[in-house]
């Protein structure tokens, strides 16, 4: 039998923290320049955020069914192959805390265009991301990529 993280193999356990929501983001590099996008000022959570794009996992939904849906439904892309690269906590401004799966997007089909957020954009500094957790997650994939 196999042996793998819960993350690596995209599964979500349950009953671990009730009152927490699994969620996706996927991380996209391009040109040394990463992915964000602008949330919507009317979004009922986080509005107007610059953030990692993703979004909440379904009932019955692994990790990577959920990863590929959403990038699907908020960039219009189908995504090749991707890995698990940080799991952190977020707390929105709508009171939800979400465990945030971040996984870094090596390789996709078709052309990035917002469905959901008011732009998407390239950007240079992790600083520049509003939440904590996303500035810390593209943080460590921009270390893991300078070794």
């Amino acid at each position: 039998m196999a042996r793998c993280s819960l993350v690596k193999c995209g599964e979500i356990p349950t009953n671990i923290s009730p009152g927490i929501e699994d969620t996706v983001a996927g991380i996209f590099i391009r040109g040394g320049k990463f992915l964000v996008e602008k949330r919507r000022n009317d979004d009922d959570s986080d509005p107007g955020f610059v953030s990692i794009p993703g979004g909440h996992v379904q009932k019955g939904e692994s990790l990577h069914e959920a990863l590929n849906r959403e990038m699907k439904e908020e960039l219009g892309i189908t995504i090749g192959k991707s890995h698990s690269v940080y799991m952190g906590l977020h707390k929105t401004t709508s009171g939800e805390r979400d465990r945030i799966h971040y996984f870094l997007i090596e390789n996709w089909k078709g052309r990035i265009i917002s469905h959901e957020a008011e732009s998407l954009y390239w950007e240079s500094d992790p600083r520049n991301l509003t939440a904590t957790v996303d500035r810390k997650a593209m943080k460590r994939v921009q270390a893991r990529l300078r070794e």
